[in-house]
């Protein structure tokens, strides 16, 4: 079973086989994030070459990889020749290493979904390979209904009421207990709903100001 994760790619070191169009995309989606990327193909698209990913121009059918593969903490393979793109998959996952498997997804072991920023809140979307359109057009209706709902504004209250109380109430068990509080409060989440920030605020500030001297 796969699951949804959030990673800091700043910490991993990302090997893409191919330097193709799919392959340049991994490559730029890791490389954008702050991952170290290594591309190894025999030729690679422009677009490879002026994004600050290191490129080891090798042939893949003569080639070991074995450490290059070493290097990574996730291998994507990304090459037109199927029996080619078994054989690194074959090699890296013998050698314990996660793949995004481009060619295959039914075999991947790392999903890369579609994903945007809707009203402070970071949604990805993945149909795990069976219906990538589909999936990456849903996006489109998920931030229609976030962007028509009180949730935005509910995730700005939310926000700072939450870095107030970090401030103001130090004991961790306290601090949980107002933020049950406040998702519990009738009035204020009335008060979100119907756009009327300030009273918001005021409200939430007036249930923290209880938990502090319970």
């Amino acid at each position: 079973m796969r699951i949804p994760l959030w990673v800091e790619a700043s910490r991993l070191k990302v090997l893409v086989f191919g330097g193709g169009s799919v392959g340049a995309r991994r490559a730029k989606f890791f490389s954008a994030a702050g991952a170290k990327v290594r591309v190894l193909a025999k030729k690679v698209v422009p677009e490879l070459q002026v994004i600050g990913v290191e490129i080891k121009l090798v042939d893949l059918y003569q080639y070991d990889p074995s450490d290059d593969i070493r290097w990574a903490d996730v291998v994507v393979v990304a090459v037109d020749d199927p029996v080619l793109a078994e054989q690194l998959f074959r090699k890296a996952e013998s050698m314990g290493k996660l793949v995004n498997d481009a060619t295959d997804a039914s075999r991947t072991h790392v999903v890369v979904p579609y994903e945007r920023v809707v009203g402070g809140l970071r949604i990805a979307v993945t149909s795990e390979g069976a219906a990538g359109t589909p999936a990456r057009l849903s996006l489109d209706v998920i931030e229609g209904c976030i962007k028509n709902s009180w949730i935005p504004l509910f995730f700005q209250i939310y926000k700072q009421l939450k870095a107030e109380a970090k401030e103001a109430i130090k004991e961790t068990k306290k601090r949980l207990a107002y933020y049950q509080a406040l998702v519990e409060d009738e009035e204020f989440l009335e008060l979100v709903k119907a756009g009327r920030a300030q009273e918001a605020l005021a409200r939430g500030r007036s249930i923290m100001s209880k938990i502090l001297i319970a």
